[in-house]
């Protein structure tokens, strides 16, 4: 008896202590106004006119010795470049992005060891130029002057941070107006951003490739197009209090 007892007291012990006092409970949870949230997003696209171009073009040379294919290249690049200095381009910056010799072996079969039988001397020159309009003359005037490639044309704009910052701006409005709607549908106001992610490209230069336009010298017709910086964002915007509805 006296051991029964002992259990039956140690039990009601045990529960007692692992039930608080009623006044030490949390009181239940207030629902928060605006614990809700909205995920919108929003793009926009600013056009931007290009007012630089760049040409690309090159002079290569083929001689049986390394030093007369490079001697002939020197000169001939040199006429070129004097050519394209004297044409009066306003804001002409030249510069060489590439040079490369190269020799050129016998494909003749059955040979044990292969021949050198010329040399073969690639000058890569960059021309930019600030008149658009201008790139055909330029391209005519390479060519005119010697150069027997043009690599590439390609237009871009000198700045666009104004155009990146307003197609920003607009992509967020576009984001808030939205989430406006949405919040006033639903009774409620719209409340602070809580998270927001995006941004906007930077432009990359326009390439302009005709085959046939860049091997002749006669007035080479080329058009420019504006280009265009995209934003595009996300946010999150908090659901404000409840106006009705």
């Amino acid at each position: 008896m006296n051991t029964t007892l002992k259990i039956a007291t140690l039990a009601t012990i045990l529960t007692a202590c692992a039930t608080p006092a009623a006044s030490s409970l949390p009181s239940p949870p207030q629902e928060a106004v605006g614990e809700g949230w909205i995920q919108v997003s929003g793009a926009a696209a600013v056009s931007v006119a290009a007012d630089r171009a760049m040409v690309s073009f090159a002079m290569e040379t083929r001689a049986r010795d390394a030093s007369e294919a490079a001697g002939q290249n020197a000169d001939a690049m040199t006429a070129v470049l004097d050519a394209v200095r004297g044409a009066g381009f306003d804001g002409l910056e030249l510069e060489t992005f590439g040079y490369a010799l190269n020799p050129e072996y016998s494909t003749t079969n059955n040979q044990r060891t292969r021949e050198i039988i010329a040399y073969t001397v690639h000058n890569n020159v960059r021309a930019t130029i600030e008149d658009v309009d201008a790139v055909g003359r330029l391209v005519d005037t390479a060519i005119g002057s010697g150069a027997n490639r043009v690599a590439q044309i390609s237009f871009f704009a000198a700045d666009t941070e104004d155009a990146r910052r307003e197609a920003l701006a607009m992509a967020v409005e576009s984001a808030r107006e939205d989430a406006e709607v949405i919040a006033s549908s639903l009774g409620y106001e719209l409340g602070a951003p809580l998270e927001i992610n995006g941004g906007a490209n930077r432009i990359t230069p326009q390439f302009y490739s005709d085959g046939p336009a860049m091997s002749r010298a006669a007035a080479t017709p080329i058009e420019v197009g504006d280009q265009s910086v995209s934003a595009n964002v996300s946010i999150r915007f908090a659901l404000g209090r409840e106006v009705g509805g």
